[in-house]
Formats: C-alpha cells, sequence, structure tokens
C-alpha cells in the first residue's frame, strides 16, 4: 500500500550533534536533519548509549519518536526491565542477582536448584543464555562470569515450556501478531537467530494481558514481549524495544510494519508519551 510517506535510512553512529538550548540539531552527512515529522528507532544493542542520545536529540527538536529514548534505556538494562515488571505485578521465572562469590550455593537455591538459567546482562539474541543442568555445573559457569567481572541473572528454569515460548508483538496497547518460537533439536534457546522454528499461536486473554501490560511498563509503543508458557500462567522472560519483523511477518502474514507506520500518522501529532507517565523508573 502507497502511503506517500518520505523515508530517510539514517545510521546514527554516523550522526553528530549540535546540544545547544536555542536550535539543538541532528546532522547526517553534513546535512542537518530539520525537517523530520517522525523517527522510528532500530538501535543495536551494542551502540544504545550512542543511538539513544541521537534520539534524545530528535526528541529536543520535538520530532515525534515511535519509541521514546528513556524507555529504550530501560528495556535494555535486564536487571531494571525485570525490577519494573516486578514492581507492576507482572509474571515473570524466579530471578536471583548477586555480587559476591559467598553467595554462590544460596544464589542456586534460591531459584530452585539446577537445572536453572544463567543470563549475562549484556547478551542478546540468546547469545550469553546458559542452561546449567546441575548444581556444580551452575557453580562453574557462575565463577567464570564472576571472574570476567560479568553481570548475570540466575532464572529457575521452567520444564513445562519445553524450549518453546511466545513473541508477542505489541503496538499501542494491542498485541497486533504473535508467534511461538521453538528451539531446534538439543537446543533451549528459542530464538530463530539460534536455528529456532516458528508458527501461529493463538493468545489466551491473560497473556494478551500480559504482554500489554509488560509494555506499558517499560513505556514503550512498540516493542516485541517474550512470554513463556508455564503451570502457573504466563511469565515474560524480555521486552524488546526492537524486535525484528521479518520473523513475525512471514509466520503470521500480517502486515506489522504498515500496522507501525498506521500508528505514527494516528498518534505524531496527538505527542503519545507513554514514558512520562512512569516515574522515575
Amino acid at each position: 500500500m502507497r502511503r506517500d510517506h518520505q523515508v530517510e535510512v539514517v545510521d546514527p553512529l554516523r550522526c553528530y550533534m549540535n546540544i545547544t538550548s536555542h536550535r539543538p540539531t541532528v546532522l547526517f552527512k553534513d546535512i542537518i536533519l530539520d525537517d523530520m515529522d517522525a523517527v522510528i528507532p532500530r538501535i543495536g544493542a551494542s551502540v544504545t548509549f550512542y543511538g539513544t542520545a541521537v534520539l534524545r536529540q530528535f526528541e529536543m527538536m520535538h520530532v515525534f519518536p515511535l519509541n521514546e529514548s528513556v524507555a529504550i534505556t530501560r528495556s535494555r538494562d535486564k536487571l531494571r526491565a525485570l525490577q519494573l515488571l516486578s514492581k507492576k505485578g507482572i509474571g515473570l521465572p524466579v530471578t536471583g542477582f548477586a555480587h559476591s562469590t559467598r553467595h554462590t550455593d544460596s544464589l542456586i537455591q534460591l531459584v530452585g536448584g539446577a537445572p536453572l538459567v544463567i543470563k549475562l546482562l549484556e547478551g542478546t539474541q540468546g547469545k550469553g543464555v546458559i542452561l546449567a543442568e546441575n548444581n556444580k555445573a551452575a557453580e562453574s559457569v557462575i565463577e567464570a562470569f564472576r571472574g570476567l567481572d560479568a553481570h548475570f541473572l540466575v532464572q529457575e528454569f521452567i520444564k513445562e515450556s519445553r524450549g518453546s515460548d511466545i513473541r508477542c508483538f505489541v503496538i499501542g496497547e494491542k498485541v497486533v501478531a504473535a508467534m511461538m518460537r521453538t528451539a531446534k533439536e538439543g537446543e533451549f534457546r528459542s530464538n530463530l537467530h539460534r536455528g529456532g522454528s516458528a508458527q501461529t499461536v493463538k493468545l489466551t486473554p491473560e497473556e494478551r494481558s500480559t504482554a500489554v501490560r509488560a509494555a506499558k511498563a517499560m513505556g514503550l509503543n512498540v516493542c516485541g514481549v517474550d512470554i513463556i508458557r508455564s503451570n502457573h500462567g504466563p511469565l515474560v522472560l524480555e521486552v524488546n524495544s526492537s524486535p525484528g519483523l521479518e520473523g513475525i511477518e512471514r509466520t503470521t502474514g500480517k502486515d506489522v510494519a504498515g500496522l507501525i507506520v498506521e500508528f505514527i500518522e494516528k498518534n505524531k501529532d496527538a505527542k503519545v508519551n507513554r514514558s512520562k507517565t512512569m516515574g522515575h523508573g
């Protein structure tokens, strides 16, 4: 469908900024980007700091952001995100976090013992996520991560999920598409980047509500919410502020990109600003 919008793809790392109170600007290839109506941030995890700085500059120029810089930063900090989700009463796997090696045994027992999942806070797309089959293996991995001064979470392993999770694509306050991702043989991570497969899935009302509440807790207008089915209801694994479109569009046959553009068309003048309602989270 032709929408008569002009789109400019801009690499945030090639932008530079004039940070002034009277006329803040963003420049790309020596061109001032001062005639933008909206910006769709697609910021890689490794460039979050600079990418959100550029986005913040557009916000200062009163350009409508699909997702705001503060919401993206909030969701990228896995520990902070889980704390905010927990504060809102959203279901999560039992999760532990500690600094001292003296607490390793207690940390393992906190999440119910092995098997358990250990996640690097900086990991993305399933990288830095390890399943420890027994307590000895868990201790070894934890000690190795601590030796690298790495920050990590320890989570209970939800056996009944059987290596599957559900990606809910949220736009505004509605789940517009959903797919179940299943890990390949011998793998417990269901990410499509890691060879997982996907199929359409019918969500329960509780799963839809959980996904929308998780998006709202982060202050994100558009996101992918990853949920697993457990014996005690849906549990949120992660809220992704730059979810991939190819996999969910191919699996569901829905024009998710078109729905995103429609959201911008409807809301850019209304200045939808979800993160401002979030306080200091």
